[in-house]
């Protein structure tokens, strides 16, 4: 495990009982109903899914959604709360065979990735997504940063043409892009298929 991602994962084990009680741990429908739409068909990676909640939205539409996580105290909470299947797994180093998934679900991890190691992630994504996967995206746009000092997770911001342009590189073809307000923040949403 990269060690960036260690304090990031320290972070959200930390908080993660307070995350599921404060609300934090919100669908967006309006996204993840546009990305179901999409799908080719019913098998889905939810990836760093947190404590569950989009994982089991998901499971309750029909599909067979798998969630993973490195914090082990979000997976425990999402066995715990939620339907749906779960595994603390690296997403830097994915035990999954190949083409196993019409759909990659990333609403916010990609905030936490540094961008040197964002085309490995993406590379990743197209071996484990079927031809013609859908790979759905929620992350920080760019924009002035104010943080918490105390907050020792790595945060990266993506400019909408600049995480386009890492998907097509990956062997993504971009089927939407938008930037909208949520959280006093704006945030990326892209809908690409591995092609």
């Amino acid at each position: 495990m990269k060690e960036y991602t260690k304090k990031t994962i320290k972070f959200y084990d930390g908080i993660a009982e307070k995350y599921i009680i404060s609300g934090a741990a919100i669908v967006l429908k309006d996204k993840i109903d546009k990305f179901i739409k999409l799908l080719p068909g019913k098998y889905v990676l939810d990836v760093a899914c947190g404590p569950g909640h989009d994982t089991d939205y998901l499971t309750k539409r029909g599909f067979n959604c798998f969630g993973i996580d490195l914090s082990e105290r979000m997976i425990g909470l999402a066995k715990k709360n939620f339907k749906g299947k779960y595994e603390v797994m690296d997403f830097f180093d994915l035990k999954l065979g190949d083409e196993l998934f019409d759909g990659m679900w990333c609403s916010s991890i990609f905030v936490h990735i540094k961008k040197n190691d964002l085309p490995k992630l993406l590379k990743d994504s197209t071996r484990v997504l079927r031809v013609n996967g859908i790979i759905g995206i929620i992350t920080a746009a760019k924009q002035k940063k104010v943080r918490d000092k105390s907050d020792t997770r790595e945060y990266v911001m993506y400019e909408k043409k600049e995480l386009e342009g890492n998907l097509e590189k990956a062997g993504f073809k971009i089927l939407f892009a938008e930037i909208f307000p949520y959280g006093g923040r704006n945030r990326v949403f892209i809908i690409a298929k591995k092609y």
